[in-house]
């Protein structure tokens, strides 16, 4: 216990001399940081791509709407670096300020932003909303939700629990066109 109390003056004598961390450098975020250098000031350009086709390529848009595995989010001009996990859902795109929305399902894939602004969109399978048949939407949720309850094993439960969450985001984006 003396020894403990006998060296807090010594450590407070040699806290003062040390300078904050402020006071040597400034705190500045990956995102101020790019901000300040204005990468985006040409716009946002888009690649988007399945193994088959590509439906944008370096295109200017204004604004894309992604479903990430965390949640949805935007990517605009300047937008942070990022390389983001997506799930089922819609992909919308805003070609032109204050223009309508373009909606693609995709059944996952991966997006990338660099910090030049060009977002690249990877995905397996992708579709027009308005080309969603509904039937087929029903048909295929009843299908994986009975092959869901009636698994037996984990594998044949893992299919079928994929195969629900595409199908189950395929009905929400034709409820919500």
């Amino acid at each position: 216990m003396l020894a403990i109390g006998r060296s807090l003056p010594a450590l407070a004598r040699r806290a003062a001399r040390v300078p904050a961390v402020s006071a040597v450098r400034p705190f500045r975020t990956t995102a101020t940081a790019l901000a300040d250098e204005k990468s985006g000031a040409a716009g946002l350009s888009l690649t988007f791509t399945l193994p088959s086709a590509c439906i944008y390529e370096s295109a200017p848009v204004e604004m894309v709407i992604l479903p990430g595995v965390d949640g949805f989010f935007g990517v605009m001009p300047s937008y942070v670096p990022t390389v983001a996990e997506l799930k089922p859902g819609v992909v919308a795109i805003q070609e032109t300020s204050g223009g309508p929305l373009t909606k693609y399902f995709i059944s996952g894939g991966f997006a990338s932003v660099n910090k030049d602004s060009v977002l690249n969109v990877s995905t397996l399978e992708a579709a027009a909303v308005e080309d969603l048949d509904t039937d087929a939407v029903k048909t295929g949720l009843a299908q994986y939700q009975a092959a869901y309850a009636s698994a037996t094993d984990d594998v044949t439960k893992a299919e079928a629990e994929i195969g629900l969450e595409v199908y189950q985001a395929m009905s929400y984006a034709i409820s919500e066109a």
